[in-house]
């Protein structure tokens, strides 16, 4: 592998260490979820390109916009069990206005995908 590659492989190790505890200190844990599942976007482009470009950072922004959306609905399913335990999710933040915040996501996705190509 080039070094940039090296250099973001290393990297992906703080939202893998950060992501098992996201959900006992925010209320984002799918937005830390979409960090670190998507990283392997950035590192595949690096590992052919050499490079980090927009492209990679459009697919990474689409990836991610698509697992805050497919991790919050998952989310609801779980709301009451969570709020009983103590644990946040997009589900409880967004609450009543889930649909607005998973349609502005929506449109990120879409955007993000058609610039990324």
């Amino acid at each position: 592998l080039n070094e940039t590659s090296i250099a973001l492989g290393a990297a992906s190790l703080v939202p893998v260490a950060l992501y098992p505890l996201a959900k006992r200190v925010t209320m984002w844990p799918q937005a830390v979820l979409g960090i670190t599942i998507n990283w392997g976007a950035l590192l595949g482009w690096t590992a052919v390109r050499g490079t980090l470009d927009s492209p990679a950072l459009a697919l990474y922004a689409a990836s991610w916009a698509w697992t805050m959306i497919y991790d919050t609905i998952y989310a609801h399913q779980d709301i009451s069990d969570d709020r009983r335990v103590g644990v946040g999710s997009t589900a409880q933040r967004f609450a009543d206005s889930s649909r607005i915040w998973l349609g502005g996501l929506t449109g990120l996705f879409a955007v993000s995908s058609s610039l990324a190509g």
